[in-house]
């Protein structure tokens, strides 16, 4: 603390002063808190507990993580059944119609927490957490502890390789009878994201893609909310996706932007035509992975509908390199469809109009495409033959 009273601040001199002690102050604080740091680096290193809330299945002894053995039972019991199961979602239940609980903690102030029923994240964290293994994480790195194990490496491997399977399935869609082909690519007129979600009216399943706003809370809190079929705007997006796979202008201009190989462009060109005609055959997850390679974002608007796409990933599509992750570069177009809402007795349709690009053409640039079209298919008539040969034509 400084009395700045000390420091006539109205003169350079003044300021500099206070400004050279602050800055001091300021490094004093960095310093320490650099210290800090590597002294919990260091300890983690040398398997010791730094501290925070005491996981189930321990107790704290002189700053020592101490097996519990009643909840040490417990714990072994989440990963066995996990490992049966493979869902989450059935082990809460299980857990829950079993009576079991979340640890009970008492503060030093006496304030009781805990012993409630068990929430997807709890459980996906528990599943997870190294220290039943007997390691000490600290950042990405893992250190033998000083605590003892709970779970065997036995039962630890095999409930990560099905939690990292279901989250493979999970991002694929794989799992589903019906899976949501445009789960987070979609957006309302509001740029709020929508969810997939469904309902069941005597005995049949209903999917939508709601807005996030309607999930967390009423409609009165969310007026412009919307709530779209999921099957009639999954079918507008593919078939406009499949009109792409048949625009020879945009296939063109998009294949000659990734090779000059004259072999290679026609084979490009052959395999994304083709694509329209394999489309009915593939799998919803198959369906699904191209539609996350080529498509950006799709909005909703009120009287329209508009699908960003990336034209430089039908490449790789037509190549079928991995697809998962997929990072492409280049430019991107929007494509609009007429389509609106429309509510129809008790169930809401959407109302096709037409399909259409957002963006005019560019008369200048079809003429070129045009005429790079006719020299390529010369030359591969020709190949003794260079563009300079051939005749020009006449005025």
């Amino acid at each position: 603390m400084v009395d700045t009273q000390q420091f006539n601040t109205t003169s350079s001199m003044g300021r500099l002063t206070l400004n050279v002690l602050l800055s001091f102050a300021q490094f004093e604080r960095e310093v320490t808190a650099e210290r800090i740091r590597d002294k919990i680096a260091a300890s983690k290193k040398k398997g010791m507990w730094m501290g925070g809330n005491v996981p189930l299945g321990y107790d704290c002894v002189d700053k020592k993580l101490v097996v519990n053995e009643a909840e040490a039972s417990t714990v072994r019991y989440i990963y066995q059944r996990y490992s049966e199961l493979g869902s989450v979602a059935s082990l809460r239940e299980v857990l829950k119609e079993a009576g079991i609980v979340s640890k009970i903690r008492v503060s030093k102030a006496g304030r009781q927490s805990g012993g409630g029923i068990f929430y997807r994240g709890a459980l996906y964290h528990l599943l997870q957490n190294r220290l039943y293994l007997g390691d000490i994480v600290h950042k990405d790195l893992n250190f033998p502890g000083n605590h003892q194990a709970i779970v065997d490496q036995d039962l630890w491997d095999q409930v990560q390789t099905r939690l990292a399977g279901n989250r493979i399935e999970s991002q694929s869609g794989k799992s589903a009878k019906e899976p949501s082909l445009l789960a987070g690519l979609i957006f309302d007129d509001q740029g709020t994201r929508m969810t997939p979600s469904h309902a069941v009216k005597k005995g049949k399943r209903y999917r939508y893609y709601v807005s996030h706003s309607l999930i967390n809370g009423p409609r009165s809190d969310a007026p412009k909310g919307r709530r779209t079929p999921a099957g009639e705007i999954e079918q507008l997006v593919t078939k406009r996706i499949c009109q792409v796979f048949q625009d020879q202008a945009l296939i063109l201009d998009t294949v000659t932007n990734h090779t000059n190989d004259l072999p290679e462009q026609k084979w490009l060109m052959a395999k994304i035509s083709n694509l329209a005609n394999e489309w009915p055959n593939k799998t919803p997850t198959e369906t699904r992975q191209l539609l996350l390679a080529l498509i950006i974002r799709i909005d909703i608007l009120p009287e329209q509908v508009d699908i960003q796409i990336r034209p430089s990933a039908l490449v790789q599509i037509a190549a079928e390199k991995n697809l998962t992750p997929l990072v492409i570069n280049g430019p991107c177009i929007t494509l609009g469809v007429d389509a609106k809402l429309k509510r129809t007795g008790m169930e809401t349709k959407m109302i096709v109009e037409g399909a259409r690009l957002k963006q005019k053409p560019d008369r200048s640039l079809v003429r070129l495409l045009v005429q790079a079209e006719r020299y390529q298919k010369r030359t591969l008539k020709s190949r003794d033959k260079t563009l300079s040969k051939w005749p020009k034509k006449k005025k």
